[in-house]
């Protein structure tokens, strides 16, 4: 699936996702939800996660889906974050999107 980026409210995590930073990241998540129907979250800076920040994001597919609201992943994550996910056991891969080149024929 492919979607515009401008039609999402994006959010892009940076640097680490993990326990230390979930408080903050949860609330910036949250506030996203009070205010957008569609939520689009970059995890493709980010350095490293642990398992909090891979709860975090599985909390936020959850709540979009009480909430009747849209939630996506980028699927541009880095490898050595999406091989930590999938040896987590855990697979997003039913909410991550593919984004179209932001400049293609522009």
């Amino acid at each position: 699936m492919a979607a515009k980026k401008s039609d999402f409210f994006a959010i892009a995590w940076h640097g680490s996702a993990g326990i230390e930073q979930a408080h903050s990241l949860k609330d910036e998540l949250m506030q996203a939800f009070e205010q957008n129907s569609k939520i689009l979250l970059d995890i493709s800076q980010i350095d490293d996660i642990d398992i909090t920040g891979i709860q975090l994001i599985i909390a936020a597919h959850k709540e979009a889906e009480k909430l009747g609201r849209q939630f996506f992943v980028i699927k541009n994550i880095p490898k050595q974050i999406s091989d930590f996910i999938a040896l987590s056991g855990v697979i997003i891969d039913n909410y991550t999107i593919q984004m179209p080149e932001e400049n293609a024929n522009a």
